[in-house]
């Protein structure tokens, strides 16, 4: 290290730089692509394997130029050239993915980091092994210079992951980044190859990036946090009706008639059904926030019991309290923390656990689907207390892969389980992508539709008919999901 730091020339600034500046862009690139296609697995392996891949190619092309006559200057105008492509995004982006979303999660994900990310990121390979170059004097010394500048690379990719994760995405959106490592780029492009050309492309990129900061959101409101992507859009629904809705990335999570507090998303309707399978609810808990909708209503609906509502990211909470009508309640408790780390740490008993926290396109987070998982679950209830969880899925076919798979891991834990699909339960669609409310019970006792029925109140008749009377198809090839083994991003990739 203090051979590294003993002369830090130009040389080391740029490969310091350039370092993290890749790491950056390549964290900052599931930020831009989330909005249309999420943050699944596939959007991952997509960003890591093509950036990787590219900045083969441009290592490769790096040894390549460095062979004829290497000089300071051509690895200035490369790093112009960087910040240009790194510019050039902030233009093509929506096109790209607009593109992108129409094809699908998996080969939208692909084509969408081909077209953003590939060509800045075999630019910003070519530095590495140029640099390496022009720093080399003699045969004898070139595994050195290589290390040492290999070295600070990797420091400053160290540098730009911790620099990324704990303050840029949280602190400004992803046009505003975009432009602040192409402006980056710029400025240590002109430690090597000082022209006019430069300082207009710098006086271009601090030009678009004030019209970026002044440009208003077409959505009552748009942010970025450390987990989300956050939209709040109003419209109106197919009754006409007036309704304001939260959506994380791409998805709709939460939905609300401005005009009412009547529950405006069909399967949290179906949440009506808990004092069907356990009348005297006292304490519940809720794995997901969103919008604070079903808290809110059950609250309402309950106005001696408590809630505990573990919610991931403190910028959703914030969101719900100043668009959604939140309001801090002494029977209420957020938690702000991963809900699987809330589970592996609780000592409470809740009399009804709502499940409702969702990932990346329909899918719930793989390590609050596994059987260590449930088995947290089925330990935090009381002896008579019920899971409810919201599945998107099919009932049969390809697209009931995760049901099936869920089914038979909370069936390790809970004797009785009832689904109840909001949508479709004929035979005709039963490969239809819909919320299924699943409700798991302590209780072995089974209660049959006419059963339920006897017990309904009026408000729960509608969703008692919902119920799937069917039991899943099973199939051999279905498994328990567990901590090992849990491809949720894949089994929802089947419907996609």
């Amino acid at each position: 290290m203090k051979v590294i730091l003993k002369k830090i020339g130009k040389l080391e600034i740029i490969i310091f730089v350039s370092g993290s500046v890749v790491m950056v862009l390549e964290l900052i690139g599931s930020r831009i692509v989330a909005p249309y296609l999420g943050t699944s697995i596939f959007v991952w392996a997509s960003l890591i394997g093509i950036i990787l891949g590219a900045l083969s190619l441009g290592y490769y092309l790096g040894g390549r130029f460095s062979k004829t006559n290497p000089n300071l200057q051509f690895l200035g105008r490369t790093l112009l050239l960087a910040g240009l492509s790194i510019l050039l995004i902030t233009l093509i982006q929506k096109p790209v993915l607009t593109l992108a979303m129409q094809l699908g999660v998996k080969t939208g994900s692909v084509v969408a980091t081909l077209g953003l990310f590939t060509i800045p990121s075999i630019i910003m390979g070519i530095v590495s092994p140029y640099a390496i170059r022009l720093k080399t004097d003699t045969v004898e010394h070139a595994g050195g210079v290589a290390g040492n500048l290999y070295a600070l690379s990797t420091i400053g990719s160290i540098a730009g992951t911790f620099l990324a994760g704990f303050y840029l995405i949280p602190t400004f959106g992803s046009q505003q980044i975009l432009f602040g490592l192409s402006i980056t780029l710029i400025l240590v492009s002109l430690l090597a190859n000082k022209n006019i050309f430069s300082f207009l492309i710098l006086l271009l990129a601090f030009n678009l990036l004030g019209f970026s900061s002044l440009t208003d959101s077409k959505f009552v409101y748009e942010s970025e946090s450390a987990y989300n992507h956050i939209i709040v859009k109003d419209g109106v629904d197919k009754s006409g009706r007036q309704v304001r809705a939260l959506y994380l990335a791409t998805e709709l999570h939460s939905i609300i008639y401005k005009d009412s507090t009547e529950l405006a998303s069909k399967y949290h309707q179906n949440y009506a059904l808990d004092t069907l399978f356990k009348p005297d609810i006292a304490t519940a808990l809720s794995l997901g926030g969103g919008a604070y909708v079903a808290p809110q209503d059950f609250l309402r609906r309950f106005p001696d019991a408590k809630m505990t509502v573990v919610e991931i990211d403190p910028e959703v909470t914030a969101v719900a309290r100043d668009f959604f009508g939140l309001k801090s309640n002494p029977r209420l408790t957020i938690r702000h923390e991963d809900g699987r780390i809330f589970l592996n740490n609780n000592q409470e008993k809740f009399d009804v656990i709502y499940g409702d926290a969702f990932a990346s396109y329909y899918s719930i987070p793989f390590q609050l689907t596994t059987a260590e998982a449930v088995k947290k679950m089925h330990d935090a209830l009381t002896d008579d207390g019920i899971l409810i969880l919201n599945v998107i899925s099919g009932l049969d076919g390809d697209r009931a892969k995760f049901l099936n798979a869920e089914y038979l891991t909370i069936k390790q834990y809970f004797p009785q389980i009832y689904l109840f699909p909001v949508d479709f339960r004929d035979e005709a669609n039963f490969d239809k992508i819909q919320n299924i409310v699943l409700i798991a019970t302590k209780n072995s006792n089974r209660l049959s539709k006419e059963e339920m029925l006897n017990l309904a109140n009026a408000n729960q008749v509608p969703y008692v008919n919902n119920l799937w009377e069917q039991q899943p198809n099973i199939k051999p090839t279905d498994r328990i999901l567990t901590d090992d083994f849990a491809p949720v991003d894949y089994y929802i990739s089947k419907f996609l």
